[in-house]
């Protein structure tokens, strides 16, 4: 039988890793729209010093066949093989304050054992507390900041950075599996950015700058986000030159401004994702005009690709 233990391997020895930091879980999956939390990690990862300390296995936590790993095959042979890596990395923030962070594919197998061990590290590591970064695709504009829906154990931050309070049943990752291991033993808050539907992969830095930005909220980390900030100004520009000549695209960012702003204003309407008998409008009936023009366009002709 496999036991929790047997899903890791120290990469250095656990006992030089200080004690008391703050773990931050960037997992990218199921609930990552935008890629918010797939770009976030490769930020921090991209500009702040970092160092491996534990691998899981993603050989028993990942389903291969349903993400493939990526190749690189050049001519007549394959150059280069890439492995999926799940891993905690021990980083330095940009004032030189270490944290962990945890980040790759979420596993598709063995959820209790993986979080059974993850809840291991955490008190071996003595983690000082825990934020999770999500994100999921929601009918607000992208002309209004993006807000987040905050769970777990934090009051502040809940009352403070949660725009959205939902009551829902909805499919789970174990992200939240996680958070619900932790919510009654330690503390733990996850930022849930609430993003456009109709952005999908488009390349918006948005989402991850979001979900950033939370992190910092929850513990005061500091991250490099000037290159995140001007791919973000660049998309908004991207998207206003192609409304300048869609009065339908114009007509359903409107509509999703509306909601977005009555909403925001503590109206009497109950939220800038449902319609005023607190059904919750489709893609189609949002913005299906938006998803075509964005989604439709050519390469080669300067416009946006989604």
């Amino acid at each position: 039988m496999i036991e929790p233990r047997d899903l890791t391997m120290d990469l250095e020895d656990l006992g030089t890793v200080p004690r008391g930091l703050d773990l931050v879980i960037a997992i990218h999956g199921f609930v990552d729209a935008g890629q918010a939390a797939e770009a976030a990690a490769a930020a921090v990862l991209d500009t702040l010093p970092h160092r491996p300390v534990v691998a899981f296995d993603t050989d028993l936590l990942i389903d291969h066949r349903s993400r493939r790993p990526r190749m690189l095959f050049d001519e007549d042979h394959i150059e280069e093989y890439l492995p999926h890596s799940l891993s905690l990395l021990l980083v330095e923030d940009d004032a030189g304050a270490p944290f962990l962070l945890l980040t790759g594919p979420e596993p598709d197998w063995l959820w209790e054992r993986f979080t059974d061990r993850l809840l291991e590290l955490v008190d071996e590591l003595e983690v000082a507390s825990t934020t999770i970064i999500a994100s999921i695709g929601m009918p607000v504009p992208h002309t209004r900041p993006l807000t987040t829906t905050v769970s777990g154990n934090r009051a502040e931050l809940i009352e403070q950075y949660s725009a959205w309070k939902p009551v829902s049943s909805a499919p789970a990752s174990v992200i939240h599996r996680i958070e619900h291991r932790l919510h009654l033993s330690a503390p733990v808050a996850t930022f849930t950015v609430l993003v456009p539907h109709y952005i999908g992969e488009s390349g918006s830095a948005g989402p991850a700058l979001a979900a950033l930005e939370g992190v910092t909220s929850a513990t005061g980390l500091a991250f490099r986000t000037e290159e995140l900030r001007q791919a973000d100004r660049e998309f908004q520009q991207l998207v206003a030159q192609q409304m300048e000549t869609n009065e339908e695209l114009q007509r359903v960012v409107k509509t999703l401004e509306a909601r977005y702003d009555a909403f925001m204003a503590q109206s009497s309407v109950r939220s800038p994702l449902t319609d005023e008998d607190g059904s919750l409008p489709s893609a189609d009936e949002i913005a299906e005009e938006l998803e075509r023009y964005l989604r439709g366009r050519r390469s080669g002709d300067g416009d946006l690709l989604l």
